[in-house]
């Protein structure tokens, strides 16, 4: 009995810790992106934010998720900034984990 009870701590630490991860992202679209060097331009201006942890693009679908250490660090505008920097055009910008509520200027 004590080790179904260990497995179920260690299984709700797990997923515990994976909705934490989940919720500081940050999605972006993004238009103009094509192919795989477009989104390497991309990755490499995003970088340069504060509390970037990892950036996953997919051109296809024009759709950028970062994942931040707190998304509050980051405002719409220095993201904003940053993809036109690299040449693209940013459009709708969601961010979660926050009550921030990012205006969109499309």
């Amino acid at each position: 009995m004590r080790h179904v009870i260990k497995i179920v701590i260690i299984l709700f630490s797990i997923g515990v810790s994976t909705s934490l991860a989940q919720s500081n992202e940050i999605k972006i679209r993004v238009d103009g992106l094509s192919c795989p060097f477009c989104a390497y331009g991309l990755e490499k201006k995003l970088n340069d934010l504060d509390g970037v942890e990892s950036i996953n693009i997919d051109f296809e679908e024009g759709l950028v998720v970062l994942q931040v250490t707190d998304p509050g660090n980051i405002s719409e505008e220095e993201i904003r900034t940053k993809i036109e920097e690299a040449g693209f055009t940013p459009k709708e910008i969601v961010f979660t984990g926050t009550n921030e509520k990012p205006n969109n200027d499309d």
